[in-house]
């Protein structure tokens, strides 16, 4: 297939994935900028909005925290506890359990997988060197790390070595922890105060002596560490082979003020999430297939246009070398057997040699930008119809280079970790998107294809405003609030980004028969933030993430009794909140009347 990058191609419209509904459910979407006063918004957000890069403070506190050497915790200070001086995730997860159960779940805690470990546990005998680039991001505490370099640069066994905290990979005191002082972004509350904080909100003294505020846990910078290789590393093609950091500092997303953190650590969650989740990537990118109208004829050339759009990811989709994506088009006989001739196969992805010797293409979106793919073959008499498939293999590159030092039959401590990483690595493949188009009618004869573009765009295009405007009247802010005023009804805000692609995926809530119901009895207001500011900051009880949700009162007042517990999550994550944001709503109405 032919495959052709177009620049500036953002806001194209997209396939909506048959999972979004399961897989975030909750709401907000884009596309509403038109309603609101683009030259007044503009400037209150640029009066708001503060630099997206490191002050010279803040990059002062990460060129210490993240030194080339973290040095040993050392003694902990007298008066700690066992817990206190414990460097085990457990341990935090006994004062903070949302922080431990999401990290269970990331790839941080697998950062010393099979992958790694079949491969260091030859090279830190052969090459401590290499080895040691390695645990910076893989295992940064002295602490997880084998062995240790003296002032004369020798390596000496690590006397403080511990295995397990290793097998634990990036452990929350890697960012965290430094000579057992705590380090951490500043309080949801107090977001402007920085510095150490040794008091707990309610005057009670805080354990492990509190903990030092620094803003700079809050910036893409901090994340750089581990996610941007430097000059003096494997350049190819004028590229590091990891660049996430500047392909998010060449986006829109800094003027944007949108971090790393906002869509991989929403309202703070340690969720990490990335290419290895399919309804992350999902809420990434919009998919358009469109096919020419055309009569069903064999032998007669059938043309489909497939684009993907790097609408929702503030850096190349895909950002690394590991992950391909595969986007297939092809025909299919009258029992759905693939017609193999007629395969056609374009790839997204940066393909290196497993020596990182050479750049053999790079077919990555920047982002913003749109990915044509063109499907033309003349048609099969057999075909009944026509499929285009995309699939993610995550690991690509990692299955490639498992294959090949398996292959390799020089005896190996590591050979049984890598089988089980060569494993793993398959196993993470998924479906993305698939879309089929019957090329006959009832009767087995062939139809025309009349219009399957338009058919799509009605229907098909996850970047739509998608509100279920044909059931729901929605308002802006001020007649929001008018509105209440005259019915007595309760107000939902909604507050929401167009670049959060998170957003993306909250939109088929509003077409569930219940959830419709109950919205009936609020006044709907949504509000994009990028457009208002002022009313974002209005709204930022417990921070700045979004989408974020709140039951008001005629007079803008958020309505505390319309939430189910002392702390309502006004971020949706599950499914699970569906029930409780009916019960919420639900609530409202009740107080309200």
């Amino acid at each position: 297939m032919r495959i052709d990058v177009l620049k500036g191609e953002g806001k194209a419209s997209a396939l909506p994935s048959p999972f979004v509904f399961r897989m975030f459910v909750a709401f907000i979407t884009l596309f509403i900028a038109s309603l609101f006063i683009a030259p007044l918004a503009s400037a209150e957000a640029a009066a708001a909005r503060p630099s997206p890069f490191p002050t010279a403070a803040e990059q002062s506190f990460l060129n210490k925290h993240w030194s080339a050497s973290i040095s040993l915790q050392g003694p902990a200070p007298t008066p700690y506890s066992a817990l206190e001086s414990s460097l085990e995730p457990s341990s935090c997860g006994s004062c903070h359990p949302q922080q431990y159960n999401d990290w269970q779940t990331t790839l941080h805690s697998r950062a010393m997988g099979p992958g790694v470990s079949g491969q260091l546990v030859d090279m830190v005998e052969s090459d401590p060197v290499t080895t040691r680039i390695c645990w910076s991001c893989h295992t940064p505490l002295a602490e997880q790390q084998d062995l240790l370099q003296d002032n004369n640069g020798a390596w000496q066994i690590n006397a403080a070595f511990d295995r397990k905290l290793q097998y634990q990979g990036l452990v929350c005191a890697g960012c965290h922890v430094r000579r057992h002082q705590r380090f951490g972004p500043p309080r949801r509350s107090t977001p402007d105060i920085v510095g150490k904080i040794s008091v707990a909100t309610n005057g009670s003294t805080l354990p492990h002596g509190g903990f030092t505020a620094q803003s700079a846990f809050a910036k893409s910078a901090f994340c750089s560490r581990c996610h941007q290789f430097g000059p003096e590393d494997y350049v190819l093609n004028g590229k590091p082979i990891e660049n996430t950091y500047e392909e998010w500092k060449q986006s829109d997303y800094p003027k944007k003020n949108i971090q790393c953190q906002g869509c991989h650590m929403p309202d703070r969650r340690h969720l990490w999430r990335g290419i290895h989740d399919p309804a992350m990537v999902k809420s990434g990118v919009d998919i358009t297939v469109e096919i020419s109208d055309l009569d069903y004829l064999p032998g007669k050339i059938f043309n489909a246009s497939i684009r993907v759009t790097n609408s929702g990811t503030g850096h190349y989709f895909p950002t690394y070398l590991t992950p391909k994506i595969v986007v297939q088009g092809y025909f299919m006989d009258s029992a759905g057997t693939m017609i193999q001739h007629s395969l056609q196969e374009a790839t997204i992805g940066r393909e290196v040699t497993l020596d990182l010797s050479q750049e053999l293409f790079d077919t990555r979106i920047p982002p913003g930008e749109s990915l044509a793919i063109n499907y033309a073959y003349a048609m099969p008499p057999e075909a009944a119809q026509f499929r285009v498939r995309i699939d993610v293999y995550p690991d690509h590159f990692y299955t490639r280079f498992y294959e090949a030092a398996l292959a390799d039959t020089t005896p190996s401590k590591g050979h049984s970790l890598l089988e089980e990483a060569l494993l793993n690595s398959r196993e993470s493949a998924f479906l993305l998107h698939e879309k089929t188009v019957s090329l006959v009618n009832e009767t087995g004869q062939p139809q025309p294809l009349v219009s399957v573009s338009s058919v799509t765009s009605s229907v098909e295009k996850s970047g739509a405003p998608d509100w279920n405007e044909s059931e729901l009247r929605w308002f802006d802010y001020e007649q929001g609030l008018q509105q209440a005023k005259l019915t007595g009804k309760p107000i939902l805000l909604l507050l929401y980004a167009d670049w959060c692609p998170t957003c993306h995926a909250y939109r088929s809530i509003f077409y569930n028969p219940e959830i419709v119901q109950q919205a009936k009895q609020l006044i709907l207001v949504r509000v994009n933030i990028e457009q208002r500011p002022v009313i974002d900051q209005k709204y930022q009880l417990d921070g700045e993430y979004v989408p974020r949700t709140f039951v008001l009162d005629a007079n803008g007042k958020i309505m505390h009794s319309a939430l189910t517990r002392k702390s309502f999550p006004r971020y949706f994550i599950s499914p699970d909140d569906v029930a409780t944001f009916m019960r919420m709503m639900a609530r409202a109405t009740v107080k309200q009347g």
